[in-house]
């Protein structure tokens, strides 16, 4: 009796040890990763999703090494199962597909944390990615989970691909504006606001259609993530406050309407000889 119970507090200990050990292997082998790339001159894109995998490889082992200490044998548990297994790996098919299809995100890079990307129609940033899902926190502040599947099989925008991003503006003029002036007055605005990116990019202005109420051009210009909607809105100030010193107008929506007097006047009559 003494002997198994000596036993016992014996597996008890190593089971501790088990899992300290597996702890400072986890927390060790994320710093030699992040470590190791710093010395390469590369960033760790996905810090988040590495440790939750290095977690889960672990893990892994740390629960293989407990079932060795408490001499757990699960093959008479697997043979047991019969036709109950070949409904549990019906079960766990589509987990299993979202964790190959995560691993697969993250190897061929086709995802990364703090991107901004949109994903079969949701926007968002790239928080984490996780066994089954994607997290992506949406710009009004939602997390909105993205099964791995859909993420591998899907269609993936970046917005950032690189340091800069070419935007578009809409600008109309009035119909009594020389266009020759309105498009020199929208290059200088661009010319002019600082926080337009200039150098390697190409910023220009094009005809894009008559309107009904206006003419209308529009502005393709660069800014820089950081100052991006900084960027957008300066811009559209300056080009506000340009036109107010040049007297040229941006219209409101106009609608004409032609009355024909006979005709109506017709009604009228006709409408008095009912009555």
């Amino acid at each position: 009796m003494k002997e198994i119970f000596q036993n016992f507090w014996d597996e008890v200990l190593l089971s501790i040890i088990s899992v300290l050990v597996g702890y400072v292997v986890y927390k060790y082998l994320t710093k030699i990763i992040q470590k190791s790339l710093e010395a390469f001159g590369k960033e760790l894109k996905a810090p988040k999703t590495v440790k939750f995998f290095v977690g889960v490889i672990i893990s892994v082992f740390v629960i293989l090494a407990l079932l060795s200490i408490w001499k757990v044998n699960l093959v008479p548990y697997i043979t047991g199962l019969g036709i109950s297994s070949i409904i549990v790996g019906l079960a766990l098919q589509e987990p299993l597909t979202n964790f190959v299809s995560g691993i697969l995100v993250m190897s061929t890079r086709k995802l990364f944390e703090g991107e901004v990307v949109d994903i079969n129609g949701v926007t968002g940033v790239v928080d984490e990615i996780k066994i089954n899902h994607s997290y992506i926190k949406s710009f009004d502040g939602k997390l909105i989970l993205i099964p791995n599947k859909s993420v591998w099989s899907g269609i993936v925008t970046k917005f950032w691909p690189g340091p800069v991003r070419r935007v578009t503006m809409d600008v109309g003029v009035s119909y009594n504006t020389d266009l020759e002036t309105a498009f020199k007055l929208l290059q200088k605005a661009i010319e002019e606001e600082p926080l337009v990116v200039k150098e390697g990019v190409s910023n220009f202005i094009a005809f894009k259609q008559f309107g009904a109420s206006s003419i209308d051009f529009t502005v393709y210009f660069w800014v820089e993530r950081s100052t991006y909607f900084d960027a957008v809105n300066s811009l559209a100030f300056r080009i506000k406050k340009i036109f107010d010193e040049n007297n040229i107008e941006i219209p409101f929506t106009q609608i004409d309407v032609h009355l024909d007097y006979q005709n109506l006047g017709k009604v009228f009559i006709s409408e008095d000889k009912k009555i």
